[in-house]
């Protein structure tokens, strides 16, 4: 990776200063997913309640992660994963207003074969594309640009511990998250909701169908394929019922 400017430097310190960092969090809402995303956000309010224990894969800066902790309340858990450094700190610095019910994790989350994860830019070298899976940018593809901690879902969560919902948002290492949680949706059968971007990604839905589970899109329609193209999906036990999204 090349060398930030002096600028971009003199900003990442910035950011990192207490009295930004608690401005931050005063004015953060988590407002911008329920502009950019209504119908998966709709769907995770009208299923989880308060008390919920949920996990967020691919938090990013912490939208999911406020919605969800705020929802839930005092009682409640959120488990909040992001592999890049500089964007865990303004998850953390997002989330400082409910610190006590969300436990951020600077780790990717994969299949749990490796304790560290080559890490790779997306097409923009956005702080939201970063990923596990392969580079995209021009003259760097297939070129990790650091390395980071890795987990699985079935090693980081212990036996027995309720989970209400899990949302994956991996940007295309979806298949590898459901590699490792083979053990969570047969203990806790939470909710799945994932973001699908190509067919890898959808073929990893097999982990799920294997527990007893079927895919659906957000508004209740049952898939049996990803084709026409469906975004974000949910997979849902199929003992339990869920709130379908909806959008006014």
């Amino acid at each position: 990776m090349s060398d930030p400017s002096p600028l971009k430097e003199w900003v990442r310190a910035a950011k990192r200063l207490a009295p930004v960092r608690f401005l931050r969090g005063l004015f953060f809402d988590g407002a911008t997913v329920k502009k950019a995303e209504p119908d998966v956000w709709s769907f995770i309010e009208r299923n989880i309640k308060s008390g919920a224990r949920c996990v967020d894969v691919g938090a990013n800066r912490g939208e999911f992660s406020f919605l969800i902790a705020k929802q839930a309340g005092d009682s409640g858990q959120v488990y909040a994963f992001e592999l890049h450094p500089d964007t865990v700190r303004l998850l953390r610095s997002n989330l400082w207003q409910y610190r006590r019910r969300v436990k951020t994790e600077n780790m990717a989350v994969s299949d749990g074969h490796t304790r560290r994860v080559d890490v790779f830019a997306g097409p923009n070298q956005s702080a939201a594309e970063w990923n596990i899976v392969g580079g995209t940018t021009p003259g760097q593809e297939g070129k990790p640009q650091f390395s980071a901690p890795a987990t699985s879902l079935d090693a980081y969560l212990p036996p027995g511990e309720r989970i209400d919902l899990v949302k994956i948002d991996v940007e295309g290492a979806a298949g590898k998250v459901l590699a490792g949680m083979t053990r969570v949706p047969c203990d806790a059968r939470p909710l799945v909701v994932l973001e699908i971007r190509d067919q890898a990604e959808w073929e990893g839905r097999c982990h799920l169908e294997t527990a007893g589970y079927a895919m659906h899109d957000l508004h209740g329609k049952r898939l049996g394929s990803p084709k026409p193209f469906v975004f974000h999906c949910v997979a849902v036990p199929r003992e339990r019922h869920a709130q379908c999204a909806f959008v006014a």
